[in-house]
């Protein structure tokens, strides 16, 4: 099956009818060229072509090239088959159109979304399937790999980690996110964040020919995988589609990019050449080195073009005269791509279960052909059971008489019987290593130890173990201060809450000889006494001393600590819970890190007194001699030897109690880090509710009483040309009723809405983040005064 090429060409007002010729059967096309004055009176150079390929798309609708192109290819993808669309052409010849499309408008969708509206489309009709999707976006921009769906803020930016490999099942990108989805609408959700992400890169700039030209190749790549709901059958079928916008060729000579636009144009010619190469050498059944490795776009490519693989080439031209020069150049390239021939073939996983069931066929289909085997040779008798207890002592018995030279050989019969005579003759030379263990001890006055372990210690120390050698071993150790615990986290708690209850404005809680009855203290709830773990349901009080200029405020409290309860139970009750819980998150770490440091500490005390001890055994040693085996190695006391062997067991003990400790400081980190984040940002709300709602002038708070009498937090001063001054509610604008009604009134069909859902959703998602970094910007600012009060950083920051 050969690669199918399809040519569509650009919509235009200026086409060249009298140059480009398309066929009536909608499947050739010729091209007219004048011949060049420049070549003299001899011109024998070619001034027409033809080209046949697999159909023509000219003015043709976005859904028609789908239908036409890719949802075949898409429904075999489902079946198990690979494959792979591609598009290729010159700058502004409509690739990006082709594969993308426009997100603003549902109709004019490219061929990437249509794919996943119809995987997910015929995942919900499958009634006994269950069709798992995850995705891939790569970018090579200067021959340089861009994940443009990296988690986090390394979005957008190079990862030095992206390298292509290969591996058993392919070839593969090392490094690059896989994210698994679960519905169209958070498909499309990412491919739109990763077109943004491409902005952010610089690969799209203005051209020439295009006024928002693509500068780079990309790789979208959906991963199908399908399985059974019925979890007795294991089968599973697994593929990709592998979608790819190529970045447009050019002619410097007739564009004139200049500067970037030069190095770029540069970078995109070479991988295309190379790409054309590649092509060249599959279309040749008798070439026998593809060039893949030529360059990063043709090694990712690898298991795309060809092979297994359905392959699809979408052709974009011009139809214009200027520009004709370049469409020949294309459809020389489709040409090529079309002779390149495919097998496609579903993908063939390898099931376990299955993979038992087939061994235990060939193990008893193997057992018939051994018991024909043995009848022929007339060994009928032989039997490959497991030995009986007979059995074992006959070979013992025969093992015995050949040591003693009453037999001369061992009759073999299977491997078992073989198996059990190494057995014997093992079980004999250990009974005669303890009869010469037996008669040295005798002989030289030993202890009753164990022999072989004394000497395997004694040659682990000749060898220089480092374990057997404490007073090398332990030299940082003893050197080295003991692990200090971790404060109490109480006395942390204590200090927290006074530096919470200043920055509000009050007075830190009182010292215990201090008087709690004075008449400048009013109770108030103490901020991280429950995380403290105590048992109480309610807070304690705590005097705090009230500010008399707030209480004078119309219509605020006795005292701003006691708005501050009012603000934690009513307006800030959420953002407390979470200060609170992350509160006793880290002091619950802290009491672990105290107890880990303090096991440490008590590891390392018995470390010192074991390897004290060692040294007073090795210098009682060489005062009374040390004793010799027959070989001349020294033989290790039992005392000694269970000393070494405690040492090295607490040895391993400590390694993991200080890597704990380590991994427990990391801990406490993040945890005081979202801790300090919290207070900050508990303290710049209660800062703003308090100003909104006490510190409202009087004759303000009397025209803007609701129905009820009490004025609502929440409102928002808001300068006025002709009033001077006033209030207005902060209720939904205008675009949140756009974005309401949008989502009721569907413009086209119901299966839009997945598509209008997941644009608004990046377009919210990036307006907050404009808008997040103009406010950042602005807060750094020495001069402004911002909403949470003058020389106070806001937190923009969500609180999870």
């Amino acid at each position: 099956k050969r690669v199918q090429a399809f040519v569509r060409v650009k919509p235009t007002a200026h086409f060249a009818q009298d140059m480009i010729k398309l066929g009536s059967d909608n499947k050739s096309i010729n091209i007219y060229i004048r011949r060049s004055p420049r070549g003299g009176a001899v011109n024998n150079s070619h001034t027409d072509w033809s080209f046949k390929l697999d159909g023509l798309l000219h003015n043709t609708s976005q859904k028609m090239v789908y239908e036409t192109v890719a949802k075949d290819l898409v429904a075999k993808a489902l079946q198990g088959y690979n494959g792979t669309i591609m598009c290729y052409g010159q700058t502004g010849a409509g690739k990006t159109y082709t594969m993308t499309g426009v997100t603003s408008d549902y109709r004019r969708r490219g061929i990437i979304p249509r794919a996943i509206h119809q995987i997910f489309k015929a995942a919900a009709e499958f009634l006994n399937v269950m069709v798992t999707v995850r995705i891939s976006y790569l970018e090579i921009y200067n021959e340089a790999l861009f994940d443009l769906l990296a988690p986090g803020l390394a979005r957008g930016c190079r990862d030095t980690q992206l390298v292509v490999r290969d591996g058993p099942q392919g070839v593969y990108v090392k490094g690059l996110s896989i994210h698994p989805v679960s519905h169209e609408e958070q498909a499309l959700h990412l491919l739109f964040e990763a077109r943004e992400a491409k902005y952010s890169i610089g690969s799209h700039r203005e051209h020439t020919l295009n006024k928002n030209s693509s500068r780079s190749h990309c790789i979208f790549t959906l991963y199908i995988e399908c399985r059974s709901r019925d979890y007795t059958n294991p089968k599973c079928l697994k593929s990709k589609i592998t979608l790819i916008d190529l970045a447009g060729s050019e002619r410097l000579s007739k564009t004139g990019s200049e500067g970037q636009l030069r190095v770029e144009a540069s970078y995109i010619n070479k991988s295309l050449s190379f790409l054309e190469q590649l092509v060249i050498a599959l279309a040749d059944p008798k070439r026998e080195h593809i060039p893949f490795r030529q360059s990063k776009l043709t090694h990712v490519l690898k298991d795309s073009l060809g092979g297994n693989c359905n392959t699809v080439l979408v052709t974009n031209i011009y139809g214009e005269a200027s520009h004709v020069e370049e469409t020949l150049s294309s459809l020389r390239f489709a040409t090529r791509m079309n002779w390149v021939t495919a097998e496609p073939v579903p993908n063939e996983p390898f099931y376990k279960e299955v993979s038992v069931k087939a061994l235990e066929e060939e193990i008893q289909l193997l057992k018939q052909e051994l018991n024909m085997q043995n009848f022929i040779a007339n060994h009928s008798f032989i039997s490959y059971k497991p030995l009986t207890a007979a059995q074992r002592e006959e070979i013992r018995s025969q093992v015995q008489k050949y040591l003693r030279g009453v037999i001369k050989e061992i009759d073999i019969v299977n491997v078992r019987q073989i198996q059990e005579v190494f057995r014997q003759f093992k079980v004999i030379v250990s009974q005669q290593e303890e009869e010469v263990e037996f008669r040295l001890r005798s002989k030289y006055g030993l202890g009753h130890g164990d022999f072989a372990a004394d000497s395997e210690a004694k040659a682990e120390g000749d060898e220089g173990d480092e374990d057997l050698e404490p007073e090398e071993d332990e030299e940082a150790l003893e050197g080295s201060p003991p692990v200090s615990p971790v404060p109490d986290g109480k006395k942390e708690a204590k200090k927290d809450d006074e530096q919470l209850m200043k920055e509000i404005g009050g007075s830190p809680p009182p010292e215990p000889g201090q008087d709690e009855s004075s008449p400048l203290e009013s109770p108030t709830k103490d901020v991280d006494e429950e995380e403290e773990g105590s048992v109480q349901d309610s807070d304690e009080e705590v005097p705090i001393s009230s500010s008399g200029e707030d209480s004078q405020k119309p219509g605020s409290p006795s005292s701003k600590e006691e708005a501050f309860e009012l603000f934690k139970k009513e307006a800030g009750r959420e953002i407390h819970q979470i200060f609170r819980e992350n509160n006793r998150i880290l002091i619950s770490r802290k009491k672990r890190s105290c107890s880990v440091a303090n096991r440490i500490n008590h590891n390392k005390q018995q470390m010192e007194g074991i390897t004290e001890a060692l040294e007073a055994w090795k210098r009682k040693q060489s005062q009374e001699g040390e004793f010799m085996d027959e070989e001349g190695k020294m033989i290790i006391k039992e005392k000694e030897l269970s000393l070494i062997l405690k040492l090295k067991e607490l040895k391993e003990v400590h390694r993991a109690g200080f890597a704990e400790l380590q991994d427990l400081k990391a801990e406490i980190q993040y945890c005081q880090q979202l801790v300090d984040k919290c207070r900050k940002r508990l303290i710049s709300e209660f800062e703003i509710w308090y100003k909104e709602s006490f510190l409202i002038p009087e004759h303000v708070r009397e025209a803007l009483k609701p129905a009820n009498g009490i004025v609502i937090p929440g409102l928002r001063c808001v300068p006025c040309t002709w009033s001077g001054e006033c209030f207005s509610w902060q209720d939904e604008d205008e675009q949140d009723r756009f974005e309401q009604m949008q989502e009721m009134v569907l413009p086209e069909s119901p299966g839009s809405e997945p598509f209008y859902r997941a644009r608004m959703k990046t377009e919210q998602k990036h307006t907050f983040n404009r808008t997040m970094a103009a406010l950042q910007k602005m807060s750094r600012k020495p001069s402004l005064v911002t909403a949470a009060g003058k020389k106070k950083a806001l937190s923009f920051l969500p609180i999870t």
